[in-house]
């Protein structure tokens, strides 16, 4: 197949929630641009409700060669979601295979010959058992710009494609999965901009960008090192600053950049020290804030204080401060690191959010009033906050996962271990998931809410957004036109911002006059705050 049309399918039902851009995906069309082929790519759950109407609509257009599924996550791992629907023994979380499931099966009802071919993180973790449930012949483990590129190559012949590194494929009753080369960064092959169907996401939570890739850390839940290897890979300093440069031209709206490091301070602090005197040469720091995840060690004063200069935030990635949980869980650092961080942090005024796990390996309930004994010593404030999970969800592969192979600390198990651990399993101790969030919440004195609703308003905003990001300009003015008020206040600067840099001035002016108005026939005059905005938006295009 010399040059081929592909559809890359973001299967993410979670953006509706949280708008995480398909980085991944969007990597791996500009390369497959590079060499010629033509690639959409689109998600399924927008602008429609209905996935059925929105994934017919896709493919009518697409008519591909051949479809890519993008699986960044099988679920949240988190095990106390109150709007969940995935429900176990005293735990509750969103599941997304079945959706992905069903998108395989309206695939094959719609467009039964075009050959389907898996990817992403959440699919290297379990190649086998994911290829089996969605019942499809092929997937990557691992980085998909070079296996994909060769299998669409190669396709249909079947010895070629069976060469493939990191390919996973049916062999009769097997499935066998190729090793994976070595991953290089390709520069000058991948486009600078982004996907601008996905605008909204990168606008508004901002844009990934990626320096570095691999893990050496062993923590016994984590599936990076499987995902990324443990050897590092290094982008030369020099591609990241004309990146920025080019994000910085070419996109007046980011203002946000989030580097995907699975550890940005890791192996050490030579690297990221090097990029960062290099954004604040460059003064990109006056352009953008930028975030990233670090460990507690290897962390410093003049490191803290190089990043607070650059306009960082940072979310630290604690678990415990409970020595005795950190050690079983096989974390590099230790309760003296993290409160000497903390400290450094809060001196160079550094904002920071603790991201911790209860109930690992180790848990008791005097170890978790350690850790909330120092959560009240290191309170949350202005430039401290705290996000925690409840249970380790077990993935394949990991320490979890062999202890629990093992036959150890089975009694803490919630859920049943499937093939392949890809169904929501979870270990928790001491208590059940749902037991211990409420002794934590209790022992604080405030919750920590997650507010993971699938809400029908929300999700018609986003459309709106999704519409509006492809220039569907009549479209979004009718959809604008039948959605409650609270749903187009909630999009409405977004989509007048759009509008006004294309040039669509009518249809700016449209949409305000009939929010306006929207908003002085409602009886209850709950909206009338949102008046004068709106008037000074009008009185900007008269």
């Amino acid at each position: 197949m010399k040059s081929a049309t592909l559809l890359l399918l973001y299967t993410d039902q979670y953006y509706l929630i949280k708008q995480v851009y398909p980085f991944g995906l969007d990597l791996i069309a500009n390369y497959l641009r590079h060499y010629g082929h033509r690639v959409n790519l689109a998600y399924p759950f927008l602008p429609d409700p209905d996935l059925k109407t929105n994934l017919r609509n896709i493919l009518e257009e697409s008519r591909p060669d051949i479809i890519g599924l993008g699986i960044r996550n099988l679920d949240t791992c988190l095990s106390c979601e109150p709007y969940g629907d995935y429900v176990g023994n005293d735990f509750r979380t969103f599941y997304f295979l079945p959706e992905i499931k069903r998108i395989v099966d309206l695939i094959r009802t719609h467009s039964p010959d075009v050959p389907i071919i898996a990817g992403g993180g959440g699919f290297t973790i379990s190649p086998q058992a994911i290829l089996n449930y969605l019942g499809i012949e092929y997937g990557v483990a691992g980085e998909g710009e070079e296996p994909l590129k060769e299998f669409v190559e190669a396709f249909p012949d079947r010895e070629k494609i069976r060469a493939i590194s990191g390919l996973v494929y049916r062999d009769g009753r097997n499935i066998r999965i190729n090793s994976r080369k070595a991953y290089s960064f390709k520069e000058g092959v991948f486009s600078n901009g982004r996907e601008r169907r996905f605008q909204f996401a990168f606008e508004t939570a901002g844009l990934p960008v990626q320096v570095k890739r691999g893990c050496n850390q062993a923590c016994s839940y984590c599936v990076e090192p499987i995902i990324e290897t443990g050897n590092f890979l290094f982008r030369d300093i020099d591609h990241v600053i004309a990146e920025l440069k080019a994000l910085a031209e070419g996109h007046d709206g980011i203002r946000q950049l989030f580097f995907v490091d699975t550890e940005f301070n890791l192996p050490d602090l030579a690297y990221c020290t090097r990029l960062i005197e290099r954004i604040v040469e460059e003064g990109l720091h006056e352009r953008f804030s930028f975030t990233s995840q670090f460990l507690p060690r290897p962390f410093d004063s003049g490191f803290a204080g190089l990043l607070a200069q650059a306009g960082f935030s940072i979310i630290l990635t604690c678990d415990s401060f409970s020595d005795k949980v950190l050690k079983q869980n096989y974390t590099s650092y230790r309760l003296k690191d993290i409160q000497t961080t903390l400290e450094i942090c809060e001196q160079a005024g550094l904002p920071c959010t603790l991201s911790m796990i209860f109930g690992l390996p180790g848990e008791t309930y005097e170890t978790i009033d350690q850790s909330i004994d120092q959560m009240r010593i290191y309170r949350p404030g202005p430039l401290r906050r705290y996000e925690y999970t409840v249970g380790g969800r077990i993935y394949q592969g990991t320490r979890l996962c062999r202890m629990i192979e093992k036959g150890e600390g089975t009694e803490h198990l919630y859920g049943s271990p499937s093939d392949g651990y890809v169904s929501p399993c979870y270990f928790c101790a001491p208590d059940s998931p749902f037991r211990l969030k409420a002794y934590i919440e209790n022992a604080l004195g405030y919750a920590i809410a997650y507010e993971n609703r699938y809400d029908p308003g929300a999700q018609q905003s986003l459309a709106m957004a999704f519409m509006v990001d492809q220039e569907q300009w009549n479209k979004v003015v009718l959809t604008f036109m039948d959605s409650s008020v609270p749903a187009r206040l909630r999009i409405y600067d977004y989509l007048f911002r759009k509008m006004t840099e294309a040039g669509r001035m009518d249809d700016a002016k449209e949409l305000s006059e009939n929010l306006l108005a929207a908003i002085q026939r409602d009886p209850s005059g709950q909206y009338c705050n949102e008046i004068s905005l709106i008037q000074f938006y009008l009185s900007l295009i008269k």
